[in-house]
């Protein structure tokens, strides 16, 4: 069951809370840290997305149609529609004989802010090519080339695409592929149903891949190290995944997700970690993960010092006036091998 994480003073008084399941786990299966219910089950939503993109690069379509780390970074993103996702994203269509109408994400204005100001600027309105999604739908439609199978009905459960995608969840997360239950995600493919303890393992196997199959072990390398280099494409400018990045020298494997869920893989303990907000707010995700890896003893002292603003942050109203501050209070618990 979800515990109390963290919470939010005012003044001398606490505020609001925020409860939280965690799981860390080894590329073997073991759970190393957790906190609350490491068996907590939810939608991977975004944060299967490195996974939903192992398919294109053992399909061989990434080699075929010259896929370099950007690219590989843009199939796994929730991009903030800046214009260097959509260039990218209309780079890779054009690659692969594809059109933005091809697309079935939908439309919403770009998520990062200023992205957002400058189309209104122009008097432009967002179109499929801003959905945070269009960089993974596109890497489902190269996925479709790969195969040799028709784009249309590229999101349906049955189509050759998804049930690539479906079996490589299966192996990565150490399930069978019968019990693995779906659900719609917000851009109209599968999203999966899974515990934490099998999100964060998938995520130790992608980083620590050696006891893989061959093609599986390549492409999990690949997609590892494009999404490390690259968390500017895997999500926006001003993001948590850029923050760890920044404050570590690219140390972490990173991708959030909708509702409040978050994994990230330690490539050089060959951990990976799984965390969700009980009530789907994402505001005290930061500070959340933050809190876990200090607790880990992961984090050297100039990482923590980078990272200080997570670690400790401050409530400041309108006026910019500090009035009240962010408490991480959960207590990781640890399985001494």
């Amino acid at each position: 069951m979800a515990e109390i994480a963290i919470e939010y003073w005012r003044g001398e008084r606490m505020e609001s809370r925020a409860r939280a399941d965690v799981a860390v786990v080894d590329s073997l299966g073991q759970v190393r840290y957790w906190f609350g219910d490491p068996d907590r089950a939810t939608f991977w939503r975004s944060s299967a997305k490195p996974f939903q993109a192992m398919p294109v690069i053992e399909s061989g379509a990434a080699d075929r149609f010259h896929f370099g780390p950007r690219e590989v970074a843009i199939i796994c993103a929730s991009h903030g529609g800046e214009s260097m996702h959509v260039e990218l994203v209309q780079d890779l269509l054009q690659r692969i004989d594809a059109k933005p109408e091809h697309l079935i994400c939908g439309v919403h204005p770009p998520s990062h802010r200023p992205a957002a100001l400058a189309l209104l600027h122009r008097g432009q309105e967002p179109d499929v090519l801003h959905n945070n999604c269009s960089g993974k739908h596109t890497g489902m439609l190269t996925l479709a080339r790969g195969l040799g199978v028709p784009l249309e009905g590229y999101q349906k459960p049955d189509h050759p695409v998804q049930q690539a995608i479906r079996q490589n969840v299966a192996y990565m997360t150490g399930l069978d592929d019968d019990s693995l239950y779906t659900g719609t995600d917000g851009c109209g493919v599968p999203t999966f149903y899974l515990s934490l303890r099998r999100m964060a393992y998938a995520f130790a196997r992608l980083v620590d891949p050696r006891g893989l199959e061959p093609a599986k072990q390549a492409s999990a390398m690949i997609i590892a190290e494009a999404m490390r280099m690259h968390p500017e494409l895997v999500s926006k400018s001003e993001s948590l995944e850029v923050d760890l990045a920044q404050a570590s020298n690219h140390r972490f494997v990173s991708k959030g997700g909708a509702e409040a869920v978050f994994c990230l893989g330690l490539p050089d303990k060959g951990l990976g970690l799984a965390m969700k907000i009980d009530d789907g707010i994402s505001r005290a995700v930061p500070t959340l993960l933050a809190g876990v890896l200090q607790q880990m003893g992961v984090l050297s002292a100039s990482e923590q010092m980078a990272l200080d603003h997570l670690l400790h942050p401050v409530l400041k109203n309108h006026a910019g006036t500090v009035v009240g501050d962010v408490r991480v209070v959960m207590e990781l618990k640890a399985d001494r091998l």
